[in-house]
């Protein structure tokens, strides 16, 4: 997975004085299927094919645009949820596991 280039929108936040939005219903769904449209199925969270959602590039707990394509990524509905309201961690980055610690 070194140097997997996932498409996404670049992230932005909503307009300061833009009435708050929920994520919910009919209209996410459609910018789900709109995100999959326009970026593929690769996850931007873990990098594997199959997404079913979206994921916001900036949560928009952090003020992140809601219904924006250039704040939305393909994301598996697990990996969304997992990840939260932590910062998109660039998906090719290897994770120490420990198990070297047992090797020795």
């Amino acid at each position: 997975m070194s140097s997997l280039a996932l498409r996404h929108g670049p992230g932005c936040y909503a307009e300061a004085d833009a009435k708050p939005q929920r994520w919910g219903g009919r209209k996410a769904q459609q910018y789900v299927d709109a995100t999959l449209a326009a970026y593929g199925d690769v996850c931007i969270n873990c990098g594997r094919p199959g997404s079913d959602s979206a994921d916001h590039i900036i949560p928009r707990a952090d003020g992140g645009a809601v219904y924006d394509l250039d704040n939305l990524g393909p994301s598996h509905r697990r990996c969304n949820y997992a990840r939260g309201r932590k910062p998109l961690r660039p998906v090719g980055i290897p994770i120490e596991s420990g198990l070297a610690f047992f090797s020795r």
